[in-house]
């Protein structure tokens, strides 16, 4: 009877509930609120330029103080912008009248996370931006990104393509933007930080939570890591005088 048990129990172990989901980045976004017609998708390069130049030309109009030759220069480029979006088929006082809407709309989807992985048990891959603890030069929480780079030589990425974790191991880094795979638990709760990079204070804000049970280095994945050079890169060095 008691092997029986002991079997039991072990095939509960072994369930597949009980084993870490691997999650891509694009899984962490809600589908449902990135789901809605964003007409701007469709533009190309050359069009979302023209588009740029025709609000920057309307805007310039209006001010006060311009002569009547630069105006006039200013109205005929203008108006050759307008004409190319209008043989590309591109209604630009439509497009132009959305653009608060589909602002607001692509803001609320950067900042919804995937309800079905809230409180999960996942692995995701990624690049570390370690926080130091106060007075320390020791991490217990940081920042997993999808690139590297980003927050620094890189914009942020949206809050809903940025972890926060918390490290329930011993595991350090050795270097920021040191390429790993992150186990634990995923929750959504949005956080914002202001943290110290080498640009100068950076806001971090992340719409998941996660706390990590297991930390494996992805080796070759980057820069060979020099003695925990991530503390120059958040404290930078400053020549003697």
């Amino acid at each position: 009877m008691r092997a029986v048990l002991c079997l039991i129990l072990l095939m509960l172990l072994m369930h597949p509930s009980w084993a870490a989901k691997q999650v891509a980045w694009d899984d962490l976004i809600d589908a449902e609120a990135a789901d809605f017609d964003d007409p701007f998708a469709a533009l190309s390069i050359f069009e979302l330029r023209a588009l740029g130049t025709v609000i920057r030309l309307r805007k310039q109009l209006t001010a006060q103080g311009i002569d009547d030759e630069k105006r006039r220069r200013m109205k005929e480029r203008l108006d050759r912008e307008e004409a190319k979006l209008a043989v590309s088929g591109v209604e630009t006082d439509w497009l132009l009248s959305q653009r608060k809407r589909i602002a607001r709309k692509r803001a609320e989807a950067s900042l919804a996370g995937n309800p079905d992985l809230d409180g999960k048990n996942i692995v995701i891959p990624g690049y570390v931006i370690p926080v130091l603890d106060a007075g320390s030069d020791t991490s217990a929480t940081g920042y997993l990104v999808p690139e590297r780079g980003m927050c620094s030589h890189m914009p942020a990425p949206d809050p809903n393509q940025m972890i926060r974790y918390k490290l329930a191991t011993d595991w350090q880094a050795d270097s920021i933007y040191e390429p790993v795979q992150l186990k634990g638990t995923l929750s959504i709760r949005p956080t914002r930080q202001e943290i110290t990079l080498l640009d100068g204070q950076i806001e971090m804000i992340a719409v998941f939570d996660m706390t990590v049970t297991e930390v494996v280095p992805l080796a070759g994945k980057g820069p060979k890591p020099d003695a925990r050079s991530f503390l120059n890169f958040l404290h930078p060095k400053t020549s003697a005088e």
